[in-house]
């Protein structure tokens, strides 16, 4: 099987919409998270997030992120995707505000099924003139990571030599609210992934996507590929809807299928880009799983939403642009909002520069969904 390669990013996040300039951001310890003041006049218990700031119209917010998103990585891979390019798009909820509206309205069935992620993908295509298959991923916060792992399975067994690939996730006042009633937002509105101040999360939105290429087609346009994208880990909880299991076992076991699908051992993952998303039980549940994968040494773990948010179905896409680019430059990201380590893992709290040949992307959803996808240094 040829290795899959990454070359082109595009990603619209809260810290812009210029991967140069988020990632300096990211590495200068900027903070997105504001207040919002329309969640404030609606009577919103929780009225901070990261938003993107140049905000597009509400009604079709997600598809115009998308859309932003998939452009850029196609410019940004200098090439003109072919007709045929595979496309993996994933989302939690789809084009969210849709059904915010038919809570009130008595909104047409056709209306909400063209309002599920379909719909990016739909907009994505038109937008790039694309006629090739395509999938969408509703697997929540690990939809990005399994619709980057798909397409990469898809070129990997030669049937195909382009794909684009990512996540989106809109603003949500549903998931706002729901939330908030279930207590994991932060009550102060700050995220602190793995801090002992910890207190939850704040949402976030966005969208990221990546060009994928077979290592030969890349080469053959003259194309410097900038990493390769690596095994995708899978496991289910099976536990609860939306607690994780707390000892992170089956969250090791994705860690482990990824490592041994890849040929790699623990020691060779040099950084862990975490779920980490501030709240109580998922930040420990996640440190269990990195003290069953690695022992008592962990390699460097940082989390992005800190940031950015939780970007839901975008947040891992996002994520594996940033780890493309931690590769590229040589420098991990902080874990911004960092003051008291809450545990013994070597947690990041500015910018390190460092030997980076592999590294882990990892991204655990509601349902028990635990995914980690490898990414590795072109050479």
């Amino acid at each position: 099987m040829e290795r899959v390669v990454v070359t082109g990013l595009g990603l619209v996040t809260a810290l812009g919409a210029d991967k140069d300039v988020v990632f300096r951001r990211l590495l200068d310890q900027d903070c997105a998270i504001t207040d919002c003041e329309d969640l404030r006049a609606a009577g919103f218990r929780h009225v901070r997030a990261g938003r993107c700031p140049e905000s597009p119209s509400q009604a079709a917010r997600g598809r115009q992120l998308a859309v932003a998103a998939a452009r850029a990585a196609a410019a940004d891979s200098g090439l003109k995707l072919p007709e045929d390019t595979f496309l993996c798009v994933g989302s939690t909820m789809g084009e969210s505000s849709a059904f915010e509206v038919a809570a009130q309205d008595d909104l047409p069935r056709s209306v909400l099924i063209d309002a599920t992620s379909v719909s990016f993908a739909r907009a994505v295509r038109a937008e790039l003139g694309l006629r090739g298959d395509f999938r969408t991923y509703g697997t929540a916060c690990a939809a990005g990571n399994y619709a980057i792992g798909s397409a990469a399975a898809h070129l990997s067994l030669g049937r195909g030599k382009v794909a684009l690939a990512g996540g989106v996730e809109p603003f949500s006042r549903i998931a706002m609210l729901g939330f908030s009633r279930s207590r994991a937002m932060s009550s102060h509105g700050v995220c602190r992934p793995f801090d002992l101040a910890r207190d939850g999360m704040v949402l976030g939105e966005g969208a990221a996507f990546l060009v994928l290429e077979v290592e030969s087609h890349a080469r053959a346009r003259g194309a410097t590929p900038w990493a390769v994208v690596g095994a995708l880990g899978l496991s289910c909880d099976a536990e609860h809807p939306v607690a994780p299991l707390p000892d992170g076992s089956m969250a090791g076991l994705a860690f482990q299928d990824a490592l041994s699908a890849q040929g790699l051992t623990a020691d060779q993952i040099d950084w862990v880009c975490a779920h980490g998303t501030g709240t109580v039980l998922s930040d420990a549940a996640e440190a269990q799983m990195l003290h069953r994968v690695f022992g008592a040494k962990s390699p460097p773990v940082s989390s992005l939403k800190g940031a950015l948010g939780h970007t839901l179905g975008a947040a891992s896409a996002i994520e594996a642009c940033v780890c493309v680019m931690a590769l590229q430059h040589q420098v991990i990201p902080p874990n911004v909002g960092l003051q008291q380590p809450a545990f013994d893992l070597d947690l990041v709290d500015r910018p390190r520069p460092a030997s980076l040949g592999w590294v882990a992307n990892v991204a655990l959803a509601f349902g028990g969904l635990n995914t980690v996808l490898l990414m590795g240094r072109y050479a």
